[in-house]
């Protein structure tokens, strides 16, 4: 027993190379040992996030029956390729588990058609497009997508950094990969790192590319999807959908080819636009969400005020709730409930009255036609 322990304590410390719930290297021959702490962590996992054997195995293509068979030992065939499978699967789930969301992230309507679209980017390994006005979330639910993504690299484009070479020195140190000396080497190193990987290429502020030393970044981008394989997710203010919908380009080449490998155009624009009545993006119930994660108690009309202000997106948005919620414990007093009235002086507090008020008049036209 105290062998069996001892080999257990020194295989887990030999895997921290790997990561805490990996087992196996890929060269590793596996052993009755080894199958049976990969089965012990698959089960004990399975207990504590509360999910199925069944659940676990159409999560890696594995019938029911194989899954249920090899945990009873009862698997006629050699096991060897699915335990591989399954000690792989135990590391992309614990790295989700343990992966760090960024600050005050909350899984808004918003932010489930964006993980919506990058799961439609993974499957098809094409290049998705999510465009839309600024301080929506955009930014803030890719960083939680990379952190829930074992692999996915996350990136965004700087004013300082447009050139193809800044792009792709940008993709490498989130790679890891040592810069060369020529734009060539540089890609030549990119393509082989990414090659066949299926890592997700997460590029923010994508818009910033638009018509920059001859569309040479995005061209450059199309070429690494096309000579690798991996999805795509970029992220944008909408110039850069029209500018690539329009098929004209500032350089050499025509935009054309990239807007046929965009498998899926995500236009948070036109969700935002409540002119002709619609709800908006944000719900009164994604506000609420918003809310749990802070210690501020908020009237039904404050919560109803600050889903108008998420929704109006040209001078509001959700970036302007989240700074009036840092700001309300500074200004609040005797411990009182924060009300519509409280956040409209607080809005006159950040932009002074004229702004405030221009603010309150569009939010109310467009109350007026919802």
């Amino acid at each position: 027993m105290q062998d069996k322990d001892d080999f257990i304590a020194r295989l887990t410390e030999e895997t921290r190379i790997l990561g805490e719930a990996r087992m196996l290297r890929d060269d590793q021959p596996l052993t009755p040992e080894i199958t049976a702490e990969i089965l012990r962590r698959f089960q004990e996992l399975l207990a504590r996030i509360k999910r199925t054997q069944d659940w676990a195995g159409r999560s890696m293509a594995i019938s029911p029956t194989t899954i249920s068979s090899i945990i009873n030992g009862t698997f006629e065939a050699d096991p060897e390729k699915h335990i591989r499978a399954i000690d792989k699967w135990l590391e992309t789930q614990y790295l989700k588990e343990h992966a760090p969301r960024p600050s005050g992230f909350v899984k808004t309507e918003v932010a489930r058609r964006i993980y919506a679209a990058a799961k439609v980017a993974i499957e098809s390994s094409g290049i998705v497009l999510v465009h839309g006005p600024a301080g929506i979330g955009k930014s803030i639910t890719a960083q939680a997508i990379r952190a829930e993504t074992p692999g996915s690299i996350f990136t965004s484009i700087s004013t300082a950094g447009l050139s193809k070479i800044a792009v792709m020195e940008l993709i490498a140190q989130q790679l890891r990969v040592s810069a060369r000396s020529t734009s060539a080497q540089m890609f030549d190193a990119l393509r082989s790192a990414l090659r066949d990987t299926g890592r997700l290429l997460i590029v923010d502020e994508v818009h910033k590319l638009e018509g920059r030393r001859k569309d040479e970044a995005l061209h450059c981008l199309r070429d690494l999807h096309d000579q690798t394989g991996i999805p795509m997710l970029w992220l944008g203010m909408s110039n850069i959908a029209d500018y690539i919908q329009r098929g004209e380009s500032a350089g050499y080449e025509r935009l054309d080819p990239l807007f046929s490998r965009i498998t899926l155009w995500l236009n948070l624009t036109e969700i935002a636009n409540r002119a002709d009545g619609g709800p908006g993006l944000y719900s009164v119930e994604d506000i609420q969400k918003i809310l749990a994660g802070s210690k501020l108690r908020i009237t039904p009309d404050g919560a109803r005020y600050l889903q108008m202000l998420a929704n109006e997106y040209g001078a509001g948005a959700l970036r302007t709730v989240s700074k009036l919620l840092q700001l309300a414990p500074k200004f609040i007093r005797d411990d009182r409930d924060i009300d519509a009235e409280f956040l409209r002086s607080l809005q006159v507090q950040r932009l002074g009255l004229r702004a405030a008020e221009r603010l309150e008049t569009r939010m109310q036209a467009r109350l007026a036609v919802a």
